[in-house]
């Protein structure tokens, strides 16, 4: 008669085991276990530290993580991820920006909008710039005045080449007073001042307005271009209308309000861009 198959688990411990392979058995599992509930127990004190962080991130004030470092170092790291994600391929990942699409440098410490404080910062990621959000940032643009209608919100005239070419020295001749004709900075200057309607934006002063995103004229950093004569000729000629995207849509709010917080913390030296 031929034998029966054994029906015996393959993977139970079998009944001939001796005492000595019994109690190390014994011992394996029972550190196995006590391996598994170390590990849960890790992971779950993180999970409640890491819930009770984020709680404490969009209970705070905004202003106020500039001035706590544990929550400002939880920012850091939870914005730092979400920067790359979603801000770096604009603002890139040094934060440096692009002047040839208009990406404003975001550690130069010289705001286009504000004075990046954290709660400034979260309204731009959250609403945008001319995003189309009905929060958005989106009270002013540069005139192209070489063209017949220059501005679309409100009559301005347009500038003839010669008008344009003295309003170019004239911007030009705030950083090199001696490279231009000062007859034509003069001329620049009286356009500037009436028929440009250049100061309702920048100012008498020319050092622009971050309530509405008018950028300063008087010092050496560009929005756009690198502020040779070329460049500036081109701005004034055709305009500008830069565009961030909004995200309030599209990210949770702990996430935009640790973008916030990164990119203050960054302005600010407290971190590093490789931090």
């Amino acid at each position: 008669m031929p034998a029966r198959p054994s029906h015996k688990d393959p993977i139970a411990p079998t009944g001939n085991l001796s005492g000595r392979g019994r109690r190390t058995l014994w011992l394996t599992v029972t550190v196995t276990v006590m391996v598994i509930a170390v590990v849960t127990l890790a992971v779950a004190q993180q999970l409640h530290k890491h819930q009770a962080m984020k709680s404490r991130l969009l209970m705070a004030a905004p202003d106020d993580i500039a001035n706590d470092r544990e929550l400002l170092d939880y920012a850091r790291r939870r914005g730092k991820v979400a920067y790359g994600q979603h801000c770096a391929a604009c603002h890139r990942s040094d934060m440096t920006g692009d002047p040839g699409r208009g990406i404003p440098n975001l550690v130069d410490a010289d705001w286009l909008y504000g004075t990046g404080r954290v709660g400034e910062i979260e309204r731009i990621v959250l609403y945008g710039i001319r995003a189309g959000h009905s929060k958005t940032k989106n009270l002013a643009d540069m005139p192209a005045f070489a063209t017949s209608s220059p501005y679309a919100r409100y009559t301005i005239e347009p500038l003839s080449p010669r008008e344009v070419d003295d309003v170019t020295a004239l911007v030009y001749s705030f950083k090199h007073p001696e490279a231009v004709d000062k007859e034509a900075v003069a001329r620049g200057a009286a356009i500037y001042h009436g028929k440009g309607l250049c100061f309702d934006c920048h100012a008498d002063h020319a050092k622009g307005d971050p309530a509405i995103g008018a950028p300063n004229l008087t010092d050496d950093i560009w929005l756009y271009g690198d502020g040779s004569i070329k460049s500036i000729k081109e701005e004034i000629s055709h305009g500008l209308a830069g565009v961030c995207p909004q995200w309030v849509s599209r990210l949770a709010p702990e996430t935009i309000r640790a973008i916030a917080g990164y990119v203050h913390a960054a302005r600010d030296g407290k971190v590093g861009t490789d931090d």
